[in-house]
C-alpha cells in the first residue's frame, strides 16, 4: 500500500507532526481527492483541543481543494479528474433539515471533517462523495478551498440570518479575521455600509482596504455600542454580526442594534448576555446564531468568488507540513485574513 505524508494530531491539546499514514482506499459511496491547497483558521485551533469533540490520532483540514483521483463502488456525482472543494458537514441527507434546506441543523449529525473523520492536512483524503462538490472554471484551488469555511458561512450569514440588504449599517465584530475579512466583501456586495470592529490598526486597515466604510478598535474605544451610535447619528447599526463570540462582544453587539436590528453570532466564544424581553418585544430585535452554510450555499459562493466579485485574502501562505507556523500567528492575534496552505 502506497504511503502519503499527513500532519497528525496524535492527542487533543498537543501539536501536529508530520508522519508517513498509508494512503486511504475509497469504499463504497466514498471519494479520494488530491488535495492542492487547504485554509486555515482559528476555528482549527479549537478544534484542536478538544472542544469539537472526535478522536485522535487525526488528520485534521477541512477547508479543501483538489482533484479526485478515485470514487468507490456506487458514487455517481464526481469521478477521477473532477476539480472538487470539500463540505465541512458530515451529515445524513435524509432528515427534515437536511431534506428542507437547512442542512447544518441536521438531526443525525456525523460532525466534522478533520474531527470526526479525517481531513485534509495530508496529501490525500478520503470522504463521503457527497462532501465534493465542483469547483466551477475560473476558480484556483486556493480560492475554492477559502470558499468552503471563510467565505460561504458570511454567505449564508449575511443573506439567511442578517439579511442584508443596502439601505443597512452593518457593524463585523473581529472583521480583520480570516472570516471577518471575507464578511467585508460579502456585506459590501449586499450594499451595506459597514462599521468594522477589530484590536489593531492593522486589522483594521486591512478592513478599510477591502470595503469597511468606519472602523472602531476596541482597545482606543472599548464602548463599541455608544461608537456605533454615534456613528450613526444615535440610530444604532441594522445588523451586527459577532465573529469572536464571546459574552462581551456579543453584548456589545446587541447593544448597538437599532430598532428591528438583527444581532447575529457566528463565533464560539463562552458566557452569557443580557436582554431586557421588555426592550426587546418593544424593539423587535432579533438574535441569532448562524452556522456555516448549505452545499448549495457552498456552490453560490464558488461561483461569486469565479466571477471576481468576491475575493480570497491571504495573510500568510506556507507547505502544509508547516501548519503550526500559522497556528502561532494566530494564537499571537498577528494573522491579517486567512493562512494557507501549499502542496507542492
Amino acid at each position: 500500500m502506497a504511503n502519503m505524508k499527513a500532519m497528525v494530531v496524535d492527542r487533543w491539546g498537543e501539536q501536529s507532526t508530520l508522519q508517513n499514514r498509508e494512503i486511504p482506499k475509497p469504499g463504497p459511496g466514498e471519494a479520494l481527492l488530491k488535495v492542492r491547497s487547504a485554509a486555515v483558521g482559528l476555528t482549527l485551533l479549537n478544534m484542536r483541543n478538544g472542544s469539537f469533540g472526535g478522536a485522535a490520532p487525526r488528520i485534521m483540514g477541512h477547508e479543501l481543494g483538489g482533484d479526485i483521483v478515485e470514487v468507490g463502488s456506487g458514487v455517481k456525482n464526481v469521478k477521477a479528474g473532477d476539480r472538487c472543494a470539500v463540505y465541512f458537514y458530515l451529515t445524513c441527507n435524509q432528515c427534515r433539515w437536511c431534506r428542507g434546506g437547512r442542512e447544518t441543523l441536521c438531526e443525525k449529525f456525523g460532525g466534522f471533517v478533520g474531527v470526526h473523520r479525517d481531513g485534509g492536512f495530508a496529501d490525500f483524503v478520503c470522504l463521503p462523495a457527497e462532501n465534493f462538490l465542483p469547483i466551477p472554471d475560473g476558480l484556483d484551488y486556493e480560492a475554492a478551498a477559502m470558499a468552503t469555511d471563510a467565505v460561504n458561512t458570511n454567505w449564508h450569514c449575511m443573506r439567511e440570518r442578517a439579511k442584508i440588504n443596502p439601505h443597512d449599517t452593518v457593524m463585523l465584530i473581529g472583521a480583520g479575521g480570516g472570516v471577518g475579512i471575507h464578511g467585508v466583501q460579502v456585506a459590501k456586495l449586499f450594499g451595506a455600509r459597514i462599521i468594522a470592529v477589530d484590536v489593531s490598526d492593522e486589522k483594521l486597515d486591512l478592513a478599510k482596504q477591502w470595503g469597511a466604510d468606519e472602523v472602531i478598535n476596541v482597545k482606543r474605544t472599548p464602548d463599541v455600542a455608544a461608537e456605533a451610535k454615534r456613528l450613526t447619528d444615535g440610530r444604532g447599526v441594522n445588523a451586527a454580526v459577532d465573529y469572536v463570540g464571546h459574552a462581551a462582544t456579543f453584548q456589545s453587539a446587541y447593544d448597538s442594534l437599532t430598532t428591528g436590528g438583527r444581532a447575529v453570532v457566528i463565533g464560539v466564544g463562552a458566557g452569557d448576555i443580557s436582554i431586557n424581553p421588555r426592550q426587546m418585544m418593544l424593539t423587535e430585535k432579533v438574535v441569532t446564531g448562524s452556522r456555516h452554510s448549505t452545499r448549495t450555499e457552498l456552490i453560490e459562493t464558488m461561483e461569486v468568488m469565479a466571477r471576481g466579485l468576491i475575493k480570497p485574502v491571504v495573510g500568510m501562505r506556507t507547505h502544509f507540513s508547516e501548519i503550526e507556523s500559522i497556528f502561532d500567528s494566530i494564537k499571537a492575534e498577528k494573522l491579517l485574513g486567512r493562512g494557507a496552505l501549499t502542496y507542492d
